[in-house]
């Protein structure tokens, strides 16, 4: 974009059709009176995974709990 000394905006046809903008549209410019976050570092946000061995427990707990819905609900409709 460019501001001419008289305080015109000229925006290339580009750039505006690019946001679906079309010629004659009345355009409003808005400020962003709010600073941009700060970056935040990810350092240390997985401290607190579990090891794998844990895991690997969980997921075989979670299968034989899986088989025995599936027998009682076998047995129930046999």
């Amino acid at each position: 974009m460019v501001v001419d000394a008289d305080g015109a905006l000229h925006v290339p046809a580009s750039e505006l059709a690019r946001h679906g903008i079309r010629a004659g549209s009345h355009l409003r410019i808005v400020t962003d009176s709010a600073p941009a976050p700060a970056r935040r570092s990810v350092r240390g946000a997985l401290a607190a995974t579990p090891p794998a061995q844990h895991v690997e427990e969980l997921l075989v707990a979670l299968d034989d709990a899986k088989s025995e819905r599936i027998a009682d609900v076998e047995q129930r409709w046999a």
